[in-house]
């Protein structure tokens, strides 16, 4: 069977490799995968953080971890760190969980108790890391292995080069040159790509990830998109790269950092060799010269010279993933802005999904697009609706832009309800369907409570907390490297 990706960049080159090595292996290749890419197309990298999930991704590929790391400057990401989406208010959203069920009595608990200490401090170990700036492993420990879940932050360009590089050394075709035309027979199926190099490539199914302009599942073919800027205000994204040589931080934080802005958020995420700078906002409530003089004036004057990118996007989905033998992953299927870090992830389970299913498509054709256009679509709802929570339960309403992103219009029609249940009580596994995949009851409680969106508290008593995990965190802060110690001594 032979495949074509259109479209390099990290969605194609995480399908690429992941195909590449759940179809054929080991074994003498049975599947002919060919990645065409644009040679000079810029690779967007609007969030550079990924969750847990890419160390099972690199695993299934075969990379080694020293190798990723020091190929894309990555550094440990051990939460997501908000700040401000409450009026003078910080919180973490932890990838550690909590063990269940013998812990929901101690949830109970710390609801109970009148003085307790912050959720995300109770339950979480990592969010004790971050504050003591701490890798979330030793020096040795081997590759992806750890007693806690953690990700990286990287270089979303250099992850596409060392993907390239392992792929092409294990048989993936690699060709660059700009697609000219797509065929289309009469039956809706793509039946070649021509470039203008005048080379002409036809396979059995055609990957697009060819980012936003969705050059074949979008342009040739049509599919259209769902919109969701009613309850998605931010539309536009301000980026600056700052170099060590420039200015470096005192530490290098072991987590993402994302601060309520004015008119959208912020992020700041820092790697080896420099730090990824962004202003997420509503072009309704801000231009992009304010954005851009908003986000130096944040940083300070020593990124007066740095260039500034500026990206503007759209809340959507495609209506389907799949149509006939075209199939998008990444920003050609869909986008949400970079909040919690999903957009890798996306990727990651398109490539795993097209993986298990791509082997029965020739037997049931519409069978298989279908089951992987529920997923797809079951996935990006998912996500939705949690970066919507984050809006909708602040508390902030001091300019235009909170306001409305936390009005009772911007809410999501499938999270409404259990907005309000969570109103009356906590959040339980009963709220969630059964397919859940990302984030999970734990994460909302680590949202839910970091916004103290629990009007149930007001009941709380005097009982005390029988969660205590300071001893756990002593051991940990005894074990384990400062984070800059890790990335010294390991790359």
């Amino acid at each position: 069977m032979r495949i074509l990706i259109v479209g390099g960049g990290s969605a194609g080159w995480i399908t690429a490799n992941v195909l590449n090595a759940v179809l054929n292996g080991d074994a003498t290749p049975s599947f002919e995968i060919t990645l065409l890419e644009a040679p000079e197309i810029p690779i967007i990298g609007v969030g550079e953080a990924t969750v847990p999930s890419i160390r099972r991704t690199l695993q299934t590929i075969g990379m080694p971890e020293r190798e990723f790391m020091k190929g894309c400057e990555a550094t440990f990401k051990n939460v997501i760190r908000f700040v401000d989406w409450n009026p003078g208010a910080q919180y973490d959203h932890p990838f550690d969980r909590r063990q269940r069920p013998e812990t929901d009595s101690q949830v109970r608990s710390w609801l109970a108790s009148a003085a307790q200490a912050p959720f995300d401090k109770t339950f979480s170990i990592l969010s004790h890391l971050s504050d003591h700036n701490r890798a979330p492993k030793a020096v040795g420990w081997p590759d992806y292995g750890s007693t806690f879940p953690y990700a990286y932050h990287l270089d979303a360009a250099m992850l596409a080069n060392i993907l390239a590089n392992w792929g092409v050394a294990r048989g993936i075709k690699h060709k660059k040159a700009l697609v000219r035309d797509v065929e289309i027979g009469k039956d809706g199926n793509i039946i070649a790509v021509t470039t203008d190099a005048g080379d002409r490539y036809s396979a059995d199914l055609y990957v697009d990830c060819t980012g936003f302009r969705a050059r074949l599942i979008g342009e040739a073919l049509g599919v259209s998109k769902r919109q969701y800027e009613k309850n998605f205000l931010c539309d536009r994204a301000a980026t600056m790269r700052v170099p060590y040589d420039l200015h470096r931080p005192e530490r290098l934080r072991p987590y993402t950092l994302a601060t309520a802005k004015p008119a959208g958020w912020s992020w700041d995420i820092n790697l080896t060799s420099r730090r990824g700078l962004g202003y997420v906002y509503s072009s309704a409530f801000l231009s992009e010269d304010e954005a851009e003089t908003e986000l130096r004036a944040s940083e300070g004057a020593h990124t007066d010279k740095l260039e500034v990118g500026h990206i503007r996007f759209e809340t959507s989905k495609r209506a389907k993933s799949w149509t006939g033998n075209c199939v998008a992953v990444g920003l050609s299927d869909g986008f949400l802005e970079p909040l919690e870090s999903s957009g890798l992830y996306m990727i990651e389970f398109a490539a795993q999904a097209l993986g298990e299913l791509i082997p029965g498509y020739r037997l049931a054709p519409s069978q298989t697009a279908a089951h992987y256009n529920c997923l797809t679509q079951g996935l990006f709802d998912e996500v939705k609706d949690f970066i919507n929570l984050h809006y909708v339960t602040s508390l902030r309403c001091d300019t235009p832009f909170w306001k409305a992103a936390s009005d009772q219009s911007a809410v999501l029609d499938s999270l409404r309800d259990r907005l309000e249940l969570w109103r009356t009580r906590p959040p339980s596994d009963l709220d969630f369907a059964l397919n859940q995949r990302l984030f999970s009851l734990e994460s909302y409680e680590y949202i839910l409570f970091g916004m103290e969106h629990c009007v149930y508290r007001n009941h709380a008593s005097d009982a005390g907390n029988d969660n205590d995990i300071s001893s756990l965190v002593d051991k940990c802060l005894a074990k384990l490297p400062s984070h800059e110690e890790w990335l010294r001594l390991t790359l």
